[in-house]
């Protein structure tokens, strides 16, 4: 019990201050972000369709029948059961609410902008996709080993394909300087705290680790957390290691290049 409370509290801490990323020192676009403002938008219909459309179109039965379709489960995914492994992209298009979509969209936004500069809007678009399914495949074989639940609580969210493009972005980006605004819960702390991209990066990623950590101890307890930490480590992996199928060659062999930006 000792690891638990230590990591319990640990995960506190992390989760005190959340950086809300605001600039970076990249400067103008080289083009307009068609790709990340149309995963911005998508989200966000498909949100606003799902929670306040369909429910009359098809009735409020049927609605949760659909839902519960769209939605990951490891279990059902193994077992070959509801829409399967196409499960892992349309439960990355739902959100719980506006704030689990506004947060999601704001830091995919952020950072998604800059990558398609390097990427182009196709590759970019394609990328995300890659994410999404590497980040749900992590999800799966990660909670299917978990004792208590098994694989059987489903998931939402496009946290893990938003955690693939923040790495990716460390890739490319990983001393670019980010001007962050702490928020204390939702309040603001009005200063505006820079710091390395790789800094920043890290301070999300550890939170996601102790997360996992924390989540592995008390399933042993019978408890869960019904946070997607796997996914958005899964993410993580997938930004790091399917950017090179996309990346332009001269990038990849100059990106360190005095004077040059990617």
């Amino acid at each position: 019990m000792g690891e638990i409370y230590f990591l319990f509290w640990l995960l506190q801490i992390l989760s005190l201050v959340f950086l809300l990323p605001i600039k970076d020192d990249r400067g103008r676009f080289r083009s307009f972000p068609a790709m990340t403002i149309g995963l911005v938008v998508l989200n966000t219909l498909v949100h606003v369709f799902v929670y306040y459309f369909l429910p009359g179109l098809i009735g409020q039965d049927a609605w949760a029948d659909v839902m519960m379709q769209m939605l990951l489960v490891p279990v059902d995914i193994t077992n070959g059961e509801g829409l399967g492994a196409l499960s892992m992209v349309t439960s990355a298009f739902l959100h719980s609410s506006w704030m689990h979509l506004i947060s999601n969209m704001f830091i995919l936004f952020f950072f998604a902008r800059k990558l398609e500069d390097v990427l182009g809007p196709l590759k970019l678009g394609l990328f995300y996709l890659t994410c999404v399914f590497v980040s749900g495949v992590g999800s799966v074989l990660a909670e299917m080993a978990l004792p208590a639940t098994q694989g059987m609580v489903p998931s939402l969210g496009a946290s893990g394909a938003v955690m693939g493009i923040v790495a990716a972005y460390l890739f490319l980006y990983p001393t670019q300087r980010i001007r962050t605004l702490p928020l204390i819960g939702v309040i603001p702390i009005p200063i505006l705290i820079p710091m390395p991209a790789w800094v920043f990066i890290l301070y999300t990623v550890a939170h996601d680790i102790v997360g996992a950590m924390l989540e592995q101890e008390i399933q042993a307890y019978g408890y869960t957390t019904l946070v997607g930490w796997f996914a958005h480590l899964g993410g993580v992996i997938a930004g790091l290691t399917c950017l090179y199928l996309f990346l332009p060659a001269e990038i990849l062999h100059y990106r360190h290049q005095i004077g040059e930006e990617v």
